[in-house]
């Protein structure tokens, strides 16, 4: 009698646990099926997708997004998405250069959005345009400024969510290789300043891991900006530092090489200014390369230094008139250890200021 007693107890036992885990994963699964899907902000090429101009077939120009001001959305809008697109088949990119967020979609069907419009805070969008991609297409936004985007997807529809880049982070940098489009700047041989600067600003970026400070690139191609547009990204930004990358060039004294810093001598900033933002720099990047420090100079009268109102300062990562400077210039394992003689510059930078600001 008590054996089958327990033998029911067991059986009863063992449906609940059937029944209670059948719940849980049914729980699990309506979760999983509703729940907003966060989307990550990186470069195309960091994932492989191929979105240069020849790749473009309506680049600049596109469909018109319809864009409808709805109220209780502050500092966010919604973007609707074709049927069947998944989370995988987009990727964000912010283009703060440009004031640009640019949105990948691998999905073909751009007269979605002829009819389709983007709801919520369109106040701070100045622009919008759909073009066409061999892969798929981009949702382009000209925004009001520098700002930062979180991005959630839920169902078929993306949130976008602007946020000034101070609540995120402590410090923002402004990091700017000198050159670019017709600009070649100093050249020698195969090997242009242009082409020099954006390589190692890249090698910054990449191994940049501080959670605590946002770097912003003046560019990230081989287009030109002018000295304006590159002033204007740092105080649109409300930049804490500004370190602009630069080669040196002395025709008439080939026997010259090393690490240079130079900066505004005309614009004191006390406690941790230029000269003190130039010396932390140039100092931790000449030993991260193990060359030597030409020293410390002012910047030249037209430099774009003069324009900024903050620790900023132009690194003059070596001369390309030095035959053995240009040749470890040319190494990529070189040029790394530039980049990480810049990030720990840009560290100790913000350590300072960070000391100043707890005084």
């Amino acid at each position: 009698m008590g054996t089958d007693v327990e033998k029911q107890n067991m059986r009863l036992t063992l449906w609940l646990w059937i029944a209670l885990s059948v719940v849980c994963m049914s729980v699990m699964l309506w979760f999983a099926a509703n729940k907003a899907v966060v989307i990550a902000d990186m470069t195309p090429e960091q994932i492989g997708l191929s979105v240069g101009a020849e790749h473009a077939q309506d680049a600049g120009t596109g469909i018109g997004l319809l864009l409808q001001y709805r109220e209780g959305s502050p500092d966010s809008f919604r973007i609707p998405l074709p049927r069947g697109v998944k989370p995988e088949n987009i990727v964000m990119e912010n283009r703060c250069a440009d004031r640009e967020l640019w949105i990948y979609i691998q999905d073909k069907n751009a007269d979605f959005y002829r009819k389709n419009k983007i709801t919520g805070d369109t106040d701070r969008i100045l622009e919008g345009r759909c073009e066409r991609w061999d892969l798929g297409i981009a949702l382009v936004f000209r925004m009001d400024g520098v700002q930062e985007y979180r991005s959630t997807m839920d169902g078929s529809e993306l949130t976008i969510a602007c946020i000034d880049p101070h609540e995120l982070y402590d410090f923002l940098v402004v990091l700017d290789p000198a050159g670019g489009g017709g600009e070649t700047g100093a050249a020698v041989g195969g090997m242009s300043e242009k082409d020099l600067t954006l390589e190692i600003a890249k090698q910054v970026q990449k191994n940049f891991n501080r959670s605590d400070v946002r770097l912003y690139l003046t560019r990230t191609d081989d287009v030109e900006v002018s000295p304006q547009q590159r002033a204007a990204l740092a105080e649109d930004a409300g930049a804490d530092l500004y370190i602009r990358i630069c080669a040196g060039y002395a025709s008439d004294a080939p026997d010259i090489y090393g690490i240079q810093g130079r900066y505004n001598d005309e614009y004191f900033i006390p406690g941790f200014g230029n000269a003190e933002l130039a010396d932390t720099v140039t100092r931790d990047v000449t030993i991260a390369a193990s060359n030597r420090a030409v020293g410390l100079a002012p910047a030249d009268g037209d430099s774009v230094l003069y324009g900024l109102g903050i620790p900023a300062m132009e690194l003059y990562v070596g001369y390309l008139t030095n035959a053995q400077e240009e040749a470890l210039l040319e190494q990529e394992a070189y040029r790394e250890k530039l980049a990480l003689g810049i990030i720990k510059g840009i560290g100790d930078a913000c350590g300072r200021l960070k000391e100043l600001g707890a005084e």
